[in-house]
């Protein structure tokens, strides 16, 4: 692999010739800007090339049409290999799914020629920070698809004309807090239409039905108005905070918990969000369950941390793209923030290997004990909220939520747990580190990972779309054979303190 890096010395005379050539591409407001750093060009050959892209701007054509991103919020560029599209990111942590319009692109550098290079030939685009342009709006709202895509933006649209299966309403946007959508194919209506949309009001009311418009106007932080058709949005939040600039695209529904952290890969992209959990001794298990959970037990998990959620297809595209796996399949449900699934048990310990050796700490599967003891945050209730099942808290075949009995629902679409947790009730079962026994009699005290010669099955926790509310308790366990992938079947992530 060969690789050309310029070395960014600057001798008076090379600086007059590159701000010579600069003033008859660009406009004098970028050449300040484009003089403070390098961007970083990786070519699929292996090449690397430093200096300026010179571009005022990058488009890439998405699912919802052309979006054209200005150079200084431009943050990074991966073209796509394989099923992926390009992807654009930007310094406010938007992004981008699609193709990237410009075939080629020029590099100026210091102490060698102009370059062009052809835009199928690069891998990646890492620019340089150019400093983020404070916003005039301080409580932007963000925008995501159905293709992936996230950004902030105004909704500029009003009045929502809104059918639940008993009315039809007019909501104002003001009064909403998040909007969620998902697509339901022709083929699998019924004679009563399903709802597709469900909004959550500031006050936590939730209401489900069908949006009776066919785009939401909305204005971009580049002031451009865009018309949204209905049947790309995945959802709206409204009135996100901002922190020096960069919006909070996060799934929570609430502040940041103080145990939160995120670790840096080596490459520089973050790892899952994770909460420090200090484990106190728990009872473990349900006298009134099934047999294997039983009988109930005393155990002291300790400190770890856990994922805050389940471990989503971005994620999981990103080791597959690094280890060359082949990605697994989405059902047409897509991928994104939806948690990944299709995977085995031996699937998942191998992505906990792979984020260990990029963040050098070391990120492993929960045991059986440490999933129960974060899943129920201190509640001896059924479920975390209490005996019932409730009306939208999960994602089940009869938790009356969207996504019910028809597919997975991107994470963070329901409240979080007392430790800050989500889903650890519904949307998927997750694999755990134990292998599978049918009594609690035996189990460590300590929480750690039970194991046996040759295991055959593994424990897999928290039930599923595809399940009623009694098998999505707390107490609950499921196994599965370490080898099968399933559509109702991921995992959540945990590490060492």
């Amino acid at each position: 692999m060969s690789v050309v890096i310029e070395r960014p010395y600057i001798t008076n005379r090379v600086l007059v010739f590159v701000l010579a050539l600069l003033l008859l591409i660009l406009p004098l407001s970028a050449i300040a800007e484009k003089a403070s750093g390098f961007d970083i060009v990786t070519m699929k050959n292996g090449d690397i090339h430093q200096g300026t892209v010179a571009v005022e701007s990058l488009s890439v054509n998405t699912g919802f049409g052309k979006i054209s991103i200005p150079y200084h919020r431009l943050h990074t560029v991966k073209k796509g290999a394989g099923k992926l599209p390009d992807l654009l990111t930007t310094r406010q942590g938007e992004r981008f799914y699609g193709e990237v319009v410009e075939s080629e692109i020029t590099m100026l550098r210091v102490l060698d020629a102009t370059l062009p290079l052809a835009a199928s030939d690069i891998a990646a685009i890492s620019f340089a920070p150019r400093g983020i342009r404070p916003s005039s709006r301080q409580t932007p709202d963000v925008i995501k698809t159905s293709f992936g895509d996230q950004f902030v933006a105004r909704v500029l649209t009003r009045d929502l004309l809104f059918k639940t299966s008993s009315s039809i309403e007019i909501i104002d946007t003001g009064k909403i807090r998040f909007i969620d959508r998902i697509t339901v194919p022709d083929d699998e209506r019924d004679d009563e239409e399903k709802p597709t949309t469900q909004i959550t009001l500031v006050d936590g009311v939730i209401h489900q039905g069908q949006l009776m418009l066919e785009h939401f106007q909305v204005e971009t932080s580049d002031e451009v108005i865009l018309k949204m058709p209905v049947e790309t949005l995945s959802g709206i939040r409204f009135d996100v905070s901002t922190d020096n600039g960069k919006a909070d695209f996060s799934h929570r529904w609430k502040q940041t918990p103080p145990s939160l952290f995120q670790d840096t890969m080596v490459d520089g992209s973050l790892a899952p969000e994770m909460i420090i959990i200090q484990g106190r001794e728990f009872i473990r298990g349900d006298a009134q369950g099934d047999t294997d959970e039983r009988p109930p037990t005393a155990v002291n998990p300790g400190t770890y941390a856990i994922g805050v959620f389940e471990v989503t297809f971005d994620e999981y595209d990103q080791f597959c793209a690094d280890t060359r796996r082949e990605m697994p399949d989405d059902e047409g449900w897509g991928r994104g923030s939806n948690p990944v699934v299709n995977l085995s048990w031996q699937d998942a310990k191998a992505y906990t290997e792979w984020l260990s050796n990029k963040t050098r700490k070391r990120y492993r599967l929960p045991s059986d004990a440490e999933w129960e003891y974060a899943a129920r945050a201190g509640a001896d209730t059924k479920f975390w909220w209490g005996d019932e099942s409730g009306a939208a808290r999960a994602n089940c075949e009869g938790c009356n939520s969207l996504w019910d009995g028809a597919q997975i629902a991107p994470v963070g679409k329901f409240a979080a747990n007392p430790l800050g947790l989500h889903d650890t009730a519904g949307n998927v079962f997750e694999w755990v580190a134990d292998c599978y026994h049918d009594s609690f009699a035996e189990a460590p005290a300590d929480g750690a990972p039970v194991e046996k010669p040759g295991c055959g099955k593994r424990v897999i926790r928290g039930g599923a779309w595809s399940f009623p509310p009694k098998e999505i308790r707390s107490a609950n366990r499921w196994r599965d054979f370490p080898t099968r992938r399933s559509d109702d079947t991921g995992f959540r992530v945990a590490r060492d303190m």
